[in-house]
């Protein structure tokens, strides 16, 4: 996950405290989406305070997903207290979860790891420890330091008390003590926690990136063994969700692999307890493609799997992660007018992203939450689209239906109001019919807030990788005809 350095040192809380702080006021439960919502949504918000929106405009979300900084308790401090309980005041049903890397992985950036420093690690529980909690190379026989990251060293999740300890240490970095930091916020969101060890074969021995290596304790015979580290993952989950909920702060996981491993997610799904939310990172677009400086497109039965597994959770929502390039130096939210390398402008995107999610959104139920950024995790925005007095097409009344046309799948998704069309192809899509033989008003981006100046069709064209709204006739494209 992309990450920015936060610049307040972690607080140190030894285990055998934390017992004396169990009764300090922390988090209350999640509660469900603000009523009258139409689309959930939810904001990265990692970057200085230079980045932060009002509180009044930030607590329009649903779901903040927040740097690990303490100092960010004080940004939107106000009457009401620390950032997080005047969010709460202006929202009480926003949800707030502070970042946190998983129990996998020891961040040696000492503001963001909880509890001690690597330094401690390894001289109490590394190379020689009776109680080592670190994974060493099979190899070479030394600690393993991330490529990507090189800020991330490989622990060992076998080890029961290095759960323990990520456990407790985690939430009394936040919560713990008087006054914690976390007061008000409702979750620990946990970096890179997917039932499957992080960056595959991407480490190397500490400090030397010219000796790759690999974990003794997750591979065997030669190769990496998931039953080695997937249950003991699944031991952390059931540790640490029923014992942060005693103390009113529940989970949120970095968990990924929706377009590709969408069985991983309804295993997560089915989990007894299961967490509260879980990441897809690169959901429909993202900045990780074959063409830099370009959003990348799922493919279409990347596209599906991720709507249908969406469709599909009971327990744990989803927050679907939607991010890409711009080359455009206009401040803030203006420069969603501009275009990447590829020249998909950013509002169009943002348009293909909504009504694919859409496609997969219970709107009984609220079973995820929507994000868009081409800030990266430094600044965020709210959007129009996302106010139900501006869009709100009320309950779904089925599920999507895929159209052929001519090289083109086109996806529908009849709401009270009109129709969510996506078409996940690399295809353009022309005179698609709108179902049963109705007539509509298309709107997007440039004409949803004027929709009795567009004319009422029978067909429509739809380019590739972009998404539309059909209101029906007669119908409102706001909440005014959905209370």
């Amino acid at each position: 996950m992309l990450r920015v350095r936060s610049a307040v040192m972690a607080l140190l809380v030894p285990v055998a405290l934390l017992a004396a702080h169990v009764a300090c006021p922390a988090a209350d439960e999640p509660a469900p989406v603000a009523p009258g919502k139409f689309i959930p949504t939810y904001a990265v918000a990692y970057g200085g305070s230079e980045g932060w929106l009002p509180a009044e405009q930030a607590a329009h979300f649903d779901l903040l997903d927040v740097g690990s900084s303490p100092s960010f308790a004080t940004i939107l401090q106000s009457e009401y207290g620390n950032t997080w309980q005047t969010l709460k005041h202006h929202n009480p049903h926003i949800v707030i979860t502070i970042y946190q890397n998983g129990p996998s992985l020891f961040d040696t950036d000492e503001f963001r790891q909880p509890g001690a420093d690597w330094t401690w690690i390894k001289a109490n529980h590394g190379i020689g420890s009776a109680d080592p909690w670190i994974a060493i190379g099979a190899q070479h026989g030394g600690y393993l330091q991330g490529t990507p990251y090189p800020n991330e060293m490989l622990m060992n999740i076998r080890n029961a008390n290095w759960r323990q300890w990520w456990v407790e240490q985690t939430w009394a970095r936040s919560w713990g003590g008087d006054n914690p930091p976390g007061l008000g916020a409702n979750a620990i969101f946990s970096d890179n926690t997917m039932l499957t060890m992080p960056w595959g074969g991407g480490w190397h021995t500490e400090g030397k990136p010219a000796e790759p290596d690999v974990p003794s304790c997750y591979y065997r015979d030669g190769g990496y063994d998931i039953g080695l580290f997937k249950p003991c993952e699944r031991d952390l989950l059931a540790l640490a969700i029923p014992w942060l909920k005693e103390r009113g702060v529940t989970m949120v996981l970095n968990f990924a692999g929706m377009s590709d491993r969408p069985e991983r997610w309804l295993e997560l799904d089915a989990l007894n307890p299961a967490p509260f939310a879980a990441m897809e990172e690169g959901a429909f677009a993202s900045p990780w493609g074959r063409t830099p400086g370009s959003f990348s497109f799922s493919s279409e039965e990347e596209w599906r799997n991720l709507v249908d597994t969406m469709a599909k959770l009971r327990n744990v929502r989803a927050l679907m992660n939607i991010h890409g390039p711009v080359s455009s130096a206009a401040p803030g939210i203006e420069r969603m007018a501009g275009s990447d390398a590829s020249g998909n402008r950013a509002w169009d995107v943002l348009w293909y992203a909504m009504t694919s999610f859409l496609q997969g959104l219970d709107t009984e139920r609220h079973n995820a939450y929507m994000n868009f950024t081409i800030w990266n995790y430094g600044k965020y925005f709210w959007f129009d689209e996302w106010d139900p007095k501006y869009l709100d097409l009320g309950h779904a009344r089925g599920p999507y239906q895929m159209v052929p046309v001519g090289d083109a799948h086109v996806y529908l998704r009849e709401f009270d109001d009109g129709w969510a069309a996506a078409n996940p192809t690399a295809a353009n899509a022309a005179k698609v019919a709108v179902p049963g033989g109705a007539q509509a008003r298309v709107l997007n981006h440039y004409t949803f807030k004027h929709p009795d100046d567009q004319p009422l069709v029978s067909t429509f064209d739809l380019p590739a990788h972009r998404g539309v709204i059909l209101l029906k006739p007669g119908r409102q494209i706001g909440n005014q005809d959905n209370q």
